[in-house]
């Protein structure tokens, strides 16, 4: 369902400490784009999600940048 609450607990561990303390929120950014961010409350670790595949955060902020013009 779109729009995702803002924001949500997940049974996921983290990728760095191993941790099942990592939060997910959702986000549509400007150009249509549906990406997933997440972030260790235990190590801080944080990243980025598109499609399953993980994204850099410059891929984030560039298609953001492109649509603000």
């Amino acid at each position: 369902m779109w729009p995702p609450p803002s924001s949500n607990e997940i049974d996921m561990d983290c990728p760095q400490c191993s941790k099942p303390d990592v939060i997910e929120i959702e986000h549509l950014l400007p150009d249509g784009t549906e990406v997933r961010f997440f972030a260790c409350h235990n190590c801080e670790e944080k990243w980025w999600n598109r499609d399953g595949v993980d994204i850099d955060v410059a891929q984030v902020l560039e298609i953001v940048r492109q649509h603000r013009s």
